[in-house]
């Protein structure tokens, strides 16, 4: 009998000490942003300032639905090739709003050069460019998106 007493008063504490809390948890960002599959093509734009004059092999990842809260230099990216190591191509990222105008930008492996306290919404396009005299074509490979901050988690989209 006094186990059982026992057993109920452990529940009951952790029941309260849950529900009491004022602690608060954001969703990993595999729950907290959703990328559309990647639309790929070769050329020139002046969205990459390294793609005005030489070619660029260009990923277009339309934002399918971001949490709110959830901003751009909540963001890292990666490349990680079909072997499973991080790859390194020249290039970058670069986001663009609904009609086609840079909000931000950032390298691969450095931090956003402009734009990450922009707000991720569906009205973005985040768009991985591969630069260079002969850019890096990144088909089967994956873009891995990494949270940091208090958006933990990654979310991996395959690239064709």
């Amino acid at each position: 009998m006094m186990a059982i007493v026992v057993v109920l008063a452990t529940v009951l504490l952790i029941l309260v000490e849950h529900y009491t809390s004022s602690s608060s948890t954001t969703p990993g960002l595999g729950t907290s942003l959703v990328l559309g599959g990647p639309q790929d093509s070769v050329g020139h734009s002046p969205a990459a300032a390294a793609c005005t004059t030489t070619g660029c092999n260009f990923y277009n990842m339309t934002i399918q639905s971001a949490a709110a809260g959830l901003e751009l230099h909540d963001l890292v990216f990666e490349i990680v090739g079909q072997n499973g190591t991080i790859l390194g191509p020249t290039g970058g990222i670069v986001v663009v709003n609904n009609v086609n105008t840079v909000v931000a930008s950032c390298g691969f492996s450095t931090a956003w050069a402009s734009g990450g306290a922009t707000p991720a919404t569906d009205l973005l396009t985040i768009v991985l460019y591969t630069s260079g005299a002969t850019p890096l074509s990144l088909s089967g490979d994956t873009f891995r998106v990494v949270g940091t901050s208090a958006f933990s988690g990654s979310v991996d989209v395959h690239i064709f």
